[in-house]
């Protein structure tokens, strides 16, 4: 057992079944082999009664998409977590609620894969384009050429959680467009030849599952109705469906490559600085190209043998970066006492990874503010939260209440 361990505790929050799913009490108790506490956390009492916490696991989607729906007992449970959080800089949190908002915003999430692949300039990297559609929006005024989205395309919820988020179309000319309830967003649909792979990422480890996906479809306008499904009944490990059944492989048929993966993933976590995600890739059958068609917080990690394992050596892995950080901030601080200028070398310290990939909508605060914050807690979102997106949270969770 790793010394450093000795006395840390790891506090969490998932729901009832989110934990049966995971098994979680088995990592629970793999922690507890290895010297860490883990401990329920209940947020309708005091965090500060519950702690100290060193680290913090949770899958709070929900309750956060009710807060931004001005729930008020969601609002209260956030607004305690986060006034935990800024009394307490030093706890790990897996992962930062801004994050987890810019992964429940389908707009948003695209925005960001787009501008990390410009970021990247990586030929085997070419997401399909997309475009957000809101209410009263008119059909024949769409510039789908402009954003070049070609039929057929997807249209998904914006929403990228809860029951009605699973619910998509495939539209093949713009009359399909007059069944569409916005606000959603439409994504040109890429030939893949059915195979979806899933990128079920924790840290720095990941771990590639190839699913059942759409089959094959010509290009270009097409006279036949939109087909609307569950995408549960498409790309779930048991799924079945005449829509994954592929008459023959069209043109190329590749397995995602690991560089590519690696990068990805890893310009997520600088970008975002998150942790616990999932991707979903496919490859476009014509030009062997990777397309990112959705990132998920938290996922379900289905097919990933090893999850356990990884969540633990990520947690110590980032305990023991954040000792090496407090280390490297009081030594500046020690040298700063002594006349040196060290401001400088404590941004280089703390911020690790390449910082061009720190997308625009997000910033830092300040290094020399009067509290310490290491690099994960130092995240923060400008973007307010717009009506469509508001009034689709109500939809999803409307939905939610009435599936239990």
């Amino acid at each position: 057992m790793q010394t450093f361990l000795r006395g840390k505790r790891v506090g969490y929050w998932l729901s009832e079944r989110k934990m049966k799913r995971l098994h979680f009490q088995d990592f629970a108790e793999l922690c507890r082999k290895k010297g860490l506490e883990v401990v329920p956390l209940d947020l309708t009492k005091s965090l500060e009664d519950q702690g100290p916490l060193d680290v913090i696991i949770h899958k709070l989607t929900d309750v956060i998409l009710e807060a931004d729906q001005n729930d008020v007992q969601s609002l209260q449970l956030v607004n305690q977590f986060e006034d935990y959080i800024n009394s307490h800089p030093e706890t790990i949190v897996l992962d930062p609620f801004p994050a987890i908002r810019t992964l429940l915003d389908r707009c948003k999430s695209y925005k960001l894969i787009h501008r990390i692949e410009d970021h990247m300039k990586d030929e085997r990297i070419c997401s399909p384009p997309f475009m957000e559609l809101t209410d009263g929006f008119d059909v024949d005024s769409l510039e789908l050429e402009k954003n070049n989205l070609t039929f057929p395309f997807i249209c998904k919820t914006r929403v990228a959680h809860g029951t009605n988020s699973h619910e998509m179309a495939i539209i093949f000319n713009k009359e399909g467009l007059k069944d569409v309830k916005p606000p959603c967003v439409i994504q040109s649909f890429i030939n893949h030849n059915a195979a979806l792979y899933k990128v079920f990422v924790v840290g720095e480890s990941y771990t590639v599952v190839q699913r059942p996906s759409l089959k094959n479809f010509p290009i270009g306008p097409a006279e036949r109705p939109s087909i609307f499904f569950n995408s549960h009944n498409v790309s779930k490990p048991e799924s079945s469906s005449d829509l994954t059944e592929l008459d023959k492989i069209e043109g190329l048929f590749e397995r995602p490559n690991d560089d590519v993966i690696r990068e990805l993933s890893k310009a997520l976590r600088q970008a975002l600085g998150i942790s616990l995600f999932g991707i979903d890739i496919i490859i476009n059958n014509q030009t062997g190209q990777h397309a990112v068609i959705d990132v998920n917080a938290f996922p379900g990690y289905e097919g990933v043998p090893e999850f356990f394992n990884d969540l633990l050596n990520h947690i110590i892995a980032v305990l023991q970066n954040q000792t090496t950080e407090v280390q490297q901030v009081n030594y500046s601080n020690t040298i700063g006492d002594l006349g040196v200028d060290a401001v400088t070398e404590r941004t280089c310290c703390a911020v690790t990874g390449n910082s061009d990939m720190v997308m625009d909508s997000w910033n830092f605060e300040s290094e020399t503010s009067g509290s310490m914050k290491l690099q994960h807690q130092r995240l923060g979102c400008n973007s307010a939260v717009s009506p469509n997106f508001q009034r689709h949270c109500a939809a999803t969770l409307a939905a939610k209440a009435s599936s239990q």
